[in-house]
């Protein structure tokens, strides 16, 4: 291959990836405000604690970037969307057993550059259930309540998430967690306008070889 011919054609290369690579990365914050219900009032908007018998569930907010940072589609990313802990003084058998609903607000936002300024949303409510918790023992569960899931274009690209995962917290122990599943596909991408110049020169570098080839005067 020719030198000239390599260097056009490693120009076409270069102009296709820049003109999807800005475009296919950005950097996100998902936020996770969690708020305790009972019958339908709310306890805390700005995160939540519930005491009931002497055993405190606390639930933390969640302010914090997607992994990785710069998030390149495709990709999918476990993300963390909320803390539990629990904690009580009671000491023997039967303990202290009693449900806990909650509310999960999640919002995830993009600040450009690279990508488009947006900010979607998403309402995920759910119950914890502790069953027979003392200082050394107890069982908890959590169900989330549909919808779970939810899709569609986002700052441009297609997002889905889904809520799938629970970590049980340790009783006077280690913290739990909600958790979900946050995967990205790019919509159509357009490439730059300094990227469509290069790939323009790319493709008009391939022309001319061709041209050249055609016109050669035969031996």
């Amino acid at each position: 291959m020719s030198v000239s011919k390599f260097s056009c054609l490693m120009a076409l290369a270069v102009a296709v990836f820049l003109g999807t690579g800005d475009t296919a990365k950005a950097n996100y914050v998902l936020t996770a405000t969690l708020s305790i219900t009972n019958a339908g009032s709310v306890t805390n908007a700005a995160g939540s604690s519930l005491t009931v018998d002497g055993t405190t569930v606390t639930l933390t907010n969640i302010t914090s970037p997607v992994l990785p940072s710069v998030f390149i589609p495709p990709s999918t990313n476990t993300v963390n969307i909320g803390n539990i802990t629990v904690t009580t003084t009671a000491t023997s058998p039967p303990g202290t057993s009693f449900t806990v609903n909650y509310v999960d607000n999640l919002v995830l936002v993009n600040t450009p550059p690279p990508g488009t300024a947006q900010t979607g949303t998403f309402v995920l409510t759910g119950t914890l259930t502790l069953s027979n918790i003392t200082t050394t023992s107890g069982v908890i569960t959590n169900v989330f309540n549909p919808p779970t899931s939810a899709s569609g274009p986002f700052a441009g690209f297609t997002f889905t998430g889904t809520a799938l995962n629970f970590a049980s917290p340790t009783v006077n122990g280690g913290t739990g967690s909600l958790g979900g599943i946050l995967s990205s596909t790019p919509l159509n991408v357009i490439p730059a306008p300094a990227s469509l110049v290069m790939l323009g020169l790319g493709l008009g570098g391939v022309g001319m070889i061709r041209l050249r080839k055609r016109h050669r005067p035969r031996a």
